[in-house]
């Protein structure tokens, strides 16, 4: 995954040479101390000691005031939301993916022996074509029922989700993009899927791409998309963070 996050706080403890968990007195003798070293005065042929003393000064100015202490160290452990968010996974297909290939070889085969055992082979040549035609059309519809059941799985995913939509992408080609306003809900259940209620109108024809759109379970009164991202590096946390960060989804779903 990558993705664009605003600059993370500055790290005051390493500064100081100190641990998070160190006291108001640690503290101020860790100030004394690097203070001394890096002061000016005591640096005279260093052109950077005045902004390292600098460094040092707002580390402590932080660190010493208990309530800015304290939004620091909320600011160091909360997760930035990114301004976008890209998710990819890159993996090989499951076997699942190629089921349909395999039981449109066993049909064609199913075909040839039904027909061999018809004797369609001795007949005239309407009959021949008749009977290969209709056989061919029926071993198409039942593999065509399959490949619905069992659709390949895109070795090639991305998700990009921004301030005004939503897209995903499989091997190369787009498969839905959403504008937040067609977004009735999204949240992440539990730390499992990501789930998104949609305006049904604004996802005709869409199916399954697994291994990440899984489901697409259209209701009365909106369509539910269920996205697995497990195969993906993209942390819980900083897909909460966005969704609860951005404004242009309905305040209701950023409770994930």
């Amino acid at each position: 995954m990558s993705r664009s996050d605003d600059a993370s706080p500055p790290d005051h403890y390493a500064r100081l040479g100190v641990q998070p968990s160190a006291s108001a007195g640690e503290i101020r003798a860790a100030y004394r101390e690097k203070a001394r070293e890096t002061h000016p005065d005591h640096n005279p042929d260093d052109p950077k000691a005045a902004e390292r003393f600098q460094t040092i000064k707002e580390a402590y100015q932080v660190l010493r005031d208990p309530d800015r202490r304290e939004s620091y160290d909320r600011a160091r452990t909360t997760p930035r939301a990114p301004e976008v968010l890209r998710i990819t996974q890159q993996a090989p297909a499951g076997c699942g993916g190629y089921l349909w290939r395999v039981f449109a070889g066993l049909a064609a085969v199913g075909v040839f022996f039904v027909l061999e055992a018809l004797g369609v082979w001795a007949a005239d040549v309407w009959t021949l074509a008749l009977a290969v035609g209709g056989g061919a059309l029926v071993a198409g519809l039942l593999t065509a029922l399959v490949a619905r059941r069992f659709p390949d799985e895109a070795t090639d995913v991305s998700l990009r989700l921004d301030a005004q939509r939503f897209q995903l992408r499989a091997d190369g080609r787009t498969v839905v993009r959403l504008a937040w306003d067609r977004v009735d809900q999204v949240g992440v259940r539990n730390g499992g899927p990501m789930v998104m209620r949609v305006d049904p109108g604004a996802v005709e024809g869409l199916r399954p791409v697994p291994p990440v759109l899984t489901t697409v379970n259209r209701r009365g009164n909106g369509t539910v998309l269920r996205f697995d991202l497990s195969g993906t590096d993209v942390p819980r946390s900083v897909l909460v963070s966005f969704l609860r960060a951005t404004d242009s989804i309905p305040a209701s779903s950023r409770d994930a």
